[in-house]
């Protein structure tokens, strides 16, 4: 298990003039990467030439603020809760209105990765096959195996006052939380879920660790698995073992 905590802004070049916080690292070697942007009101970027390292593919989601994201010329608004997702080899501008919050995340192998560009909110997902109850809150299955990109992405809700033992013996999985406080417990150590001000905690399960998920106030993260979940899977806590899938 790896976990960060973050505070202040980074230097991580991934758009030509704004610097990213690094939240997870190729040097992970869970198959993907993932940065944190803040973009104030006013500025027009691109992302950087080579951003995307050695992955397939890249996908942004809006966590915060208003503005528009173009690729390879063709536009669409930006809002939070919105995912776009491209190529590596995709142009991608993003132009924002007012102060923006977007998490960028690099996956993917550049040989199967099959699918064209995405945009997709999560209202689109609410109630529909992609919103699943995964045992103690909801996922928003972004992307998914079947998007062709590699990975997958999730938006995931934990309810209040619960406590999930899992282990994904088949995914690696990186979590990280925006929203809500508690902790993750495993075998090694434990180390609470902090997202105070524009902070956020990240667990990397780059062992395919054994953890508990105990959330205290409600939660919301990003999960990343490589290689991608199918979409339909969810969580039984009945037996004894961790749940796993």
């Amino acid at each position: 298990m790896i976990v960060r905590t973050f505070k202040a802004a980074g230097d991580a070049p991934v758009f030509r003039t704004i610097a990213s916080r690094e939240i997870v690292s190729g040097r992970d070697n869970v198959g993907h990467s993932l940065f944190d942007t803040a973009f104030p009101a006013g500025v027009d970027d691109t992302l950087r030439d080579g951003a995307c390292g050695p992955f397939g593919a890249q996908a942004h989601f809006c966590l915060s603020g208003e503005g528009t994201v173009c690729i390879d010329g063709r536009c669409w608004p930006l809002v939070a809760n919105t995912l776009v997702a491209a190529p590596a080899d995709a142009r991608v501008r993003v132009a924002a209105d007012t102060d923006m919050r977007l998490c960028s995340i690099f996956a993917g192998d550049p040989l199967e990765v099959t699918a064209g560009p995405v945009v997709r909110s999560v209202d689109e997902i609410e109630g529909t096959a992609r919103d699943v109850f995964w045992g103690n809150g909801q996922s928003r299955r972004l992307l998914v195996r079947a998007d062709g990109y590699g990975f997958a992405l999730c938006q995931t809700l934990g309810n209040a006052d619960t406590d999930s033992p899992l282990q994904y013996r088949h995914h690696f999985e990186s979590c990280y939380y925006i929203e809500g406080s508690g902790e993750y417990v495993w075998r090694q150590g434990r180390h609470p879920i902090d997202t105070n001000g524009a902070g956020g905690t990240v667990f990397i399960m780059n062992r395919n660790d054994a953890h508990r998920m105990v959330v205290r106030d409600p939660s919301i993260c990003l999960s990343i698995f490589t290689p991608p979940i199918e979409g339909t899977e969810s969580h039984d806590f009945t037996g004894s073992a961790p749940s796993s899938y």
